[in-house]
């Protein structure tokens, strides 16, 4: 896997390249900021693009150019990288479609997280971290969601970031047959077409939790 990754915050892009190559990725890291960083991109295409941005105004406008980026090169996967998990972003990167992904500064405590957000990316898939996921249920203003219980809610970040039953069973320590009842009753209660593959759960699960037409209940 081709990286680049560079942007504002050289520090935190340092870390997640250092974190990258130590699972064997080929990553490029440029300190010059955040146009340097997609003038690499264009020049080199790599598999994924990582971007370092910040809660600011202004760097919601960098999420836009990150956007525009994947828009203009469909093979280039592209992960934003912040110190915080901010809401907006997981918005626009869900309406934005696959091929990206998100990734907070706390999954530095669990880099097999990482490492998988990247693989999905590239696999044309979202790639969010579990904070990322959590805060964008925790703040959905769909009442379904809303209304689930504490098993139910962690069933629904735990399908949101893409696992499959198998995984899911042994995070929460039940059976495959309990998550598969368990995730039959969420995907009825919240209206959704069930389906085994993870990747389209996914893609459903964080549509409706991005969903912003709906009330607050």
């Amino acid at each position: 896997m081709r990286i680049v990754v560079g942007g504002d915050d050289l520090p935190l892009a340092e870390r997640m390249a250092k974190l990258s190559r130590a699972y064997g990725a080929e990553v490029m890291i440029t300190g010059d900021g955040f146009p340097a960083l997609v003038e690499m991109a264009e020049r080199e295409r790599p598999d994924v693009t990582m971007m370092t941005v910040g809660p600011s105004y202004a760097d919601h406008d960098k999420v836009r150019t990150a956007l525009d980026l994947r828009r203009r090169h469909p093979a280039t996967g592209v992960v934003l990288v912040s110190s915080s998990a901010e809401v907006s972003y997981t918005r626009e990167l869900v309406a934005a479609g696959g091929g990206v992904g998100y990734v907070s500064g706390s999954s530095f405590d669990r880099p097999a997280d990482v490492v998988l957000a990247l693989l999905r990316v590239v696999a044309g898939e979202f790639g969010l971290d579990r904070a990322v996921i959590r805060n964008l249920v925790g703040s959905t203003r769909v009442p379904e969601l809303r209304g689930l219980n504490r098993v139910e809610r962690e069933v629904v970040d735990l399908v949101a970031g893409g696992w499959s039953n198998e995984v899911i069973a042994a995070q929460l320590w039940f059976s495959e047959a309990t998550v598969v009842r368990v995730v039959g009753e969420v995907f009825e209660k919240l209206g959704l077409e069930p389906v085994a593959d993870p990747a389209r759960r996914a893609h459903a699960m964080l549509s409706l939790a991005a969903d912003r037409t709906r009330p607050p209940s």
